[in-house]
């Protein structure tokens, strides 16, 4: 786990101690909002998700400081069992009831085999729980749609467009970057079909979908700033 996202775990378990110890209602326990990023392969979903929590800290002063989550930073806090479980007992007694409930729900038709994704679907939730984080992938806008603050963006492009663009990050040519989109493309799909029963590109499913083709990566998270503004998840 890096330095930076270490430091913002570490002020989010301090500030929710905090709140824990302060909260007499429970239902009032999730009162910050938070993020989820899907996006077609080849979108700069955790570059904006990094513009995004930088905004966010720079401008709005928050406590916590917002933080950035991907794939990697998921199995990261997912292996780091004291950190999780320290987090997990932060959340509120109501809190931690809906979280298991949301785990068995969306579960509840597979066999044990699958703990894995139990675990992952029980971080996602906690993060979502605790607020001010934004996460990219891994079915997270499934995974906690009917948790409230939640706002949930898909990132897409031409595909001519996000292959020109891993040609360049991965220094590989375009015909192998569009090999290798329509091999991930397929992966994400039978992972959501297999296990979390979703479509991902039914628009139905998103707050708000951005053309990352359109965007420079600071415009695409200023205009999720003002889908937030607009939706009254965060101050004006």
């Amino acid at each position: 786990m890096t330095f930076s996202m270490d430091r913002y775990m570490t002020g989010q378990v301090i500030y929710w101690q905090k709140q824990k110890e302060k909260i007499k209602e429970p239902e009032k326990a999730n009162q910050l909002p938070f993020v989820t990023i899907s996006r077609e392969y080849g979108c700069g979903g955790f570059k904006i998700a990094s513009k995004l929590a930088e905004i966010f800290n720079k401008e709005f002063k928050p406590d916590p400081e917002w933080a950035a989550y991907d794939k990697k930073i998921l199995e990261s806090l997912m292996a780091d069992t004291g950190l999780s479980e320290h987090l997990v007992h932060t959340l509120t007694e109501k809190a931690r009831g809906k979280m298991t409930n949301m785990i068995q729900t969306t579960f509840s038709s597979f066999p044990p085999q699958v703990a894995i994704h139990k675990k992952l679907t029980a971080t996602i939730t906690m993060l979502a729980l605790h607020g001010n984080v934004v996460i990219v992938g891994r079915g997270s806008n499934m995974i906690t749609k009917n948790i409230s603050n939640g706002f949930h963006v898909r990132l897409v492009a031409p595909i001519n467009c996000r292959a020109e663009k891993l040609s360049k990050e991965m220094s590989i040519s375009k015909t192998e970057a569009l090999k290798l989109i329509k091999e991930k493309t397929r992966q994400r799909d039978d992972y959501m079909k297999e296990f979390l029963k979703f479509d991902l590109t039914d628009p139905h499913n998103y707050s708000m979908t951005i053309n990352d083709g359109e965007f420079s990566v600071e415009q695409a998270a200023r205009l999720i700033i003002e889908g937030m503004k607009i939706k009254g998840l965060i101050e004006k």
